[in-house]
């Protein structure tokens, strides 16, 4: 690495924005594929060394822009596999996650036999294509159970619960392409780790207990509060799984836990994860420098937390404006609370728009603040 290193991130979210914060801190300079219409406006163009506009089914622009990264990352896993897979054989050791790594968790089908095969306990589940494999699976595991489409689903987006039979036809015709059935877990909670990965080794992150409302997760704690026994459990379920992967690279890893201590993989992302933003300013390194650091193959940061307690409050927008959150001073009064705000122009409500974080020894009192403002602001 040196003074003229170019980090190339496909994509321009926040998680590129982030990413692309964290990477100047090291002196690294970024080059972000943009996909939107105003690139000039994306978050994460806004704060990238050089932008590239193009789209990612884009083949020649896409080797174009790689030919001039030194190291290569993405903020999403919608990219086809085929254009991965050509940028791996134009340009070995470049990009990371790699596409070997993406051909085994490119989608839920695929995932899942990859972490089960490894001995990793996963919701039971079957690919399904027709009303007869669904009503086959539902006499095995009963109901409900939960469709999904294979690819691209997100924040509730690709699932269907299905309670009753007569649901089945229209989650069938609501899902497109390839999709797979699994059995309802009655979880108690639901929580997720982050883990970096590269050849200088692996650290794991202190497990976060993640509350979802309609499928988006509104609020992250950490430490989760949970037994000593089932962290290890996961732990374990998250090294096996780094490991069956080849993984180099930031991931995260979300998990059911049941009442009777019993713990399954839900799904994984290759990337920066939602449930991992509170380590922007809660742990020793974020998530997001430890991400550069493992493309880079550079040694990984030490992940502990340097607070108590910490809650993250998801910013979601309220309604569709130009984005503009009320009120910001309430916000900005919170002792060791901390603001992040994406830099999207236009707000809609459900959109991620920011997060809040607050630190502290109280985890009731923290709870509560976040709460009332979580209850009062418009975004």
């Amino acid at each position: 690495m040196n003074a003229n290193t170019v980090l190339g991130i496909l994509g321009s979210g926040q998680l590129s924005r982030m990413t692309a914060l964290a990477a100047h801190e090291l002196g690294i300079k970024t080059h972000i594929l943009c996909t939107e219409p105003k690139d000039s406006l994306s978050p994460a163009s806004q704060v990238s060394t050089f932008t590239t506009k193009s789209d990612f089914n884009n083949l020649e622009h896409i080797l174009e822009f790689a030919s001039r990264c030194d190291f290569l990352t993405l903020e999403n896993e919608f990219i086809d596999q085929s254009i991965l897979d050509a940028i791996e054989d134009k340009f070995p050791d470049k990009l990371y996650p790699s596409a070997k790594t993406f051909k085994l968790i490119g989608d839920k089908i695929t995932e899942k036999n990859t972490f089960a095969q490894a001995g990793i306990a996963v919701c039971p589940y079957k690919e399904v294509a027709t009303k007869t494999d669904v009503l086959d699976f539902i006499k095995q595991h009963g109901l409900p159970v939960v469709l999904k489409s294979a690819k691209g689903g997100y924040d509730g987006y690709g699932n269907v619960t299905i309670k009753s039979e007569d649901a089945i036809d229209s989650a069938l015709v609501k899902l497109k392409g390839e999709k797979l059935v699994e059995a309802f877990i009655p979880y108690t909670k639901e929580v997720a780790i982050m883990a970096a990965r590269n050849s200088t080794g692996t650290v794991l992150y202190p497990i976060a207990e993640t509350v979802q409302e309609n499928h988006i997760c509104h609020y992250v704690t950490s430490p989760s509060d949970i037994s000593f026994e089932v962290e290890k459990q996961i732990k374990d379920y998250t090294t096996r799984a780094m490991t069956a992967i080849d993984a180099r690279g930031i991931y995260a890893f979300e998990f059911f836990l049941t009442a009777d201590g019993k713990v399954y993989l839900n799904e994984s992302a290759p990337r920066p994860h939602n449930s991992g933003h509170y380590t922007m300013n809660a742990c020793v390194t974020s998530q997001f420098h430890n991400h550069v650091r493992s493309v880079l193959n550079l040694p990984l940061g030490e992940t502990t937390l340097i607070t108590k307690y910490t809650v993250m409050l998801n910013l979601l927008g309220t309604k569709s404006q130009v984005a503009e959150l009320q009120p910001i001073n309430e916000f900005m009064n919170v002792p060791n609370g901390h603001l992040h705000l994406y830099g999207k122009t236009e707000s809609k409500p459900g959109r991620k728009m920011g997060h809040f974080t607050v630190c502290g020894n109280n985890k009731d009192e923290i709870f509560a603040t976040v709460k009332k403002l979580k209850g009062m602001y418009s975004l």
